[in-house]
Order: structure tokens, then C-alpha cells, then sequence
């Protein structure tokens, strides 16, 4: 039975944007992609399939279950936790083959002292390790001057391999900010150099970093927002990359069926409290997804819904299970008309970027809120298997 509001994905677009995005950054750099948050909203395995058809070479999660749900769909690239795990976890995370990473001194040391127990340490295995260093965005890594003492720490648990130092732009839109931060990392693996250590692979920059040009590619790049087809709220990308920004496709559809189409007469009142009143005979359309669907109160003044190609605006509070448009100027619809409440239908698109005005937020956020009670269905085919259903999940 196909659901009154849903999600489509489509997982062609998205492996397209791995594509822009491996052609963006310099011949021999990795591309990282990001399918933690259940692919920004997307669906982590059909984001991470996607990823790895349109080229990527890592995949970026942020627990232990995602990691190995990745390793059930049948993936056996690389992939990174990039928060720090249960140190119980590492016996399920090394015969995995899966990559973690610690997030400054307290965490570096619980897990060694996890891993020092490890039955797979035992056995041995060996753990492949990032270390977060703390450039100046505070929420976690290791100070640049600590690096190496947390280096000789981990030499000393046995067992593990080092295999990157990595760090995050706080807004890879600032220049000035980045380039601080930026000093600050190298300082970090300056202090490795002079310690006579090998440098691990490196790696910070992300889609802003990327595109905006304020991080340096290294040995990897990590993209999350822009495999999902946007860079982010008024980012400028350079004039070097700005063509090639312009071919990323949005890959999220999110639309719904009238529940209930009824004439109100003028005077009458749709929704909570009564703040929105008809001027006139209009035709009001009852959409099933409210806030308790990802659909905040916040859209409400000024969000629309695509039908038939043309904008209609939604009006009343919005409640639980629904919002309400009026489709007055639209004429007579049926009750299986789709409306489209982000996404493009026709000429016109409704954007994540939009959205994220009226909710005073990011694209990032406007994607990742959407609840499980919308269906899902995957559309578009990608190079090398990434899933394609037209069924509703």
C-alpha cells in the first residue's frame, strides 16, 4: 500500500556527486563520504552503495552499528568511525576490518586500555587508528602539542596502527578562521616531524573546505553535505570550482497526497488557534505530515508546496500529523494529486536551502529531521549496484 507522504532518493544522483566531487579534488587524494545519521536522511545504504559506485574510497560513519550494518549490505571497502567507540566495540570493529578514532587524551586512553584486554589483540590483530587533533573548533582531538605524547602512548598499547591524523574546519566558509585553524594542524603534525614520526595520512578539509577552497585536500578529503547534492547556506565556492558545484543534483524528494480537500468559506479558519483565516472561497488540501514527521512548526509562515508544477503557499499551524495549502488558484484537484514539499516538480524547486532559512538552521538539519514514518523508496540506477527498489520501506 503506498503511503499518503513519502521520501524518494535517487541514488543515481547521488553517485553523480561523488563523481563531482572526485573531480574536484587533486588526482591521488582520497575521497572520504560521510553516510553517518542514516545518510543525512537519505538512507545510510543507499547512500553508502551510491557513494562507492560513484567512486568513493572510504566511507564515514559515527558508531560501531552503522559501521557494521555497511559490512552486512555486502561492502568491503574502508570504512572510519570517526567518534570514538566502546572499547568493548574493538572486538567487532577489527575483524570487521573497520578503521576507528580516538578524540583526545581521556579517549586515547580508554581505549588502549580496552584493546590491551581485547580478545582479538590476543589473537593478533591490530587496530587502525585515526587521531583527532583539536585545531580550534573545541569539540574534540587532542591539543597540537599533546600529539606526540599521545602518539608515544599508543606505541607503547602494542597492536595498533596509525593510519591517519585528522582535524575539522569549525566554518569552512571563513577564511580567516580556517587559515588558523589550518596553522594549527600543521603545527600539530610539525610537532610529529621534529619528533622524527612518520606522518600518518592526513586529513580536514569537508564540503566547505572543499569547495571554498580553505582546506588543503591532503591525503583525504571527508565530504558529507555535498554528496547530498548542496554545499550549505550562502557558501560561495571558488570561481575555479563553481562550475563543477553547479552540477551536483539534489537527490531528496519529500511529497504526500491530500488527506482531505474541502471549499471553506471566507471567514473560516485551518489549523491551531485559528491565526490563518480564508479571504475568500478557497480550496484548502490536508497533507499527513506534520512535525512529529520532521515537518517543524517553524515552516510555517512561508513554506509552499509544489503542485502541478506551481507554488502554492501552506497555511495554518502546523500540527502533528499535518499542514494544510491552499490550492484555490490551482482549480479542481483529486485526491492522488502529489504535492512536492522539498524537492522539484516541473520548472519550479523547492529547496533544502529554503527550508533551512525559515527554520533558522542548515540543510544538514532539514534532511537528517525527517521521521521514519514517511515511506521510503529508492529511484535511479548507479554504475557497480547501488540498491534500487520501487517499493516503499
Amino acid at each position: 500500500m503506498e503511503p499518503r507522504a513519502w521520501i524518494e532518493v535517487d541514488a543515481s544522483a547521488l553517485a553523480h556527486n561523488a563523481t563531482v566531487f572526485r573531480r574536484a579534488i587533486p588526482v591521488g587524494t582520497r575521497l572520504g563520504i560521510l553516510v553517518k545519521a542514516n545518510g543525512y536522511g537519505h538512507g545510510m545504504l543507499v547512500a553508502a552503495h551510491a557513494a562507492v559506485a560513484g567512486g568513493a574510497d572510504q566511507l564515514m560513519v559515527v558508531s560501531i552499528e552503522e559501521a557494521l550494518a555497511l559490512r552486512a549490505s555486502g561492502l568491503t571497502g574502508p570504512i572510519l568511525i570517526v567518534y570514538p567507540i566502546d572499547p568493548d566495540a574493538v572486538d567487532e570493529a577489527v575483524p570487521a576490518g573497520i578503521e576507528v578514532s580516538v578524540s583526545g587524551v581521556a579517549s586515547t586512553r580508554r581505549l588502549l586500555e580496552g584493546w590491551s584486554a581485547s580478545r582479538t589483540r590476543a589473537q593478533g590483530g591490530v587496530l587502525r587508528l585515526h587521531v583527532e587533533v583539536d585545531s580550534g573548533m573545541g569539540r574534540g582531538g587532542v591539543r597540537p602539542e599533546d600529539l606526540p605524547a599521545v602518539m608515544d602512548r599508543i606505541d607503547a598499547g602494542g597492536s595498533v596502527e596509525v593510519v591517519g591524523v585528522w582535524s575539522h574546519l569549525a566554518d569552512g566558509n571563513d577564511p580567516d578562521r580556517s587559515r588558523e585553524q589550518v596553522r594549527a594542524y600543521e603545527a600539530a603534525i610539525a610537532f610529529l616531524a621534529a619528533a622524527g614520526r612518520p606522518i600518518p595520512a592526513r586529513h580536514l578539509a569537508a564540503t566547505e573546505g572543499v569547495a571554498v577552497a580553505t582546506g588543503p585536500a591532503y591525503e583525504m578529503v571527508r565530504i558529507g553535505l555535498g554528496f547530498y547534492g548542496e554545499l550549505g547556506v550562502d557558501v560561495r565556492p571558488t570561481s575555479a570550482l563553481a562550475s563543477l558545484a553547479s552540477e551536483l543534483r539534489p537527490a531528496m524528494t519529500v511529497a504526500a497526497r491530500p488527506a482531505r480537500l474541502e471549499w471553506m468559506p471566507a471567514g473560516a479558519s485551518v489549523g491551531y488557534g485559528g491565526e490563518w483565516t480564508a479571504e475568500r472561497f478557497s480550496l484548502i488540501a490536508t497533507l499527513p505530515i506534520g512535525y512529529a514527521d520532521g515537518w517543524t512548526r517553524r515552516y510555517w509562515p512561508g513554506a509552499s508546496a509544489l503542485v502541478r508544477g506551481r507554488r502554492v503557499p501552506l497555511v495554518g499551524r502546523v500540527s502533528m500529523d499535518s499542514v494544510s495549502a491552499d490550492v484555490t488558484d490551482i482549480g479542481e484537484i483529486g485526491m492522488d494529486e502529489p504535492f512536492v514539499l522539498l524537492g522539484r516538480q516541473g520548472d519550479e524547486r523547492i529547496t533544502p536551502g529554503e527550508l533551512a532559512r525559515l527554520r533558522g538552521s542548515i540543510p544538514n538539519e532539514v534532511f537528517c529531521a525527517f521521521g521514519p514514518r514517511l515511506g521510503r523508496r529508492t529511484v535511479g540506477t548507479t554504475e557497480g549496484g547501488a540498491p534500487e527498489s520501487g517499493e516503499y520501506a
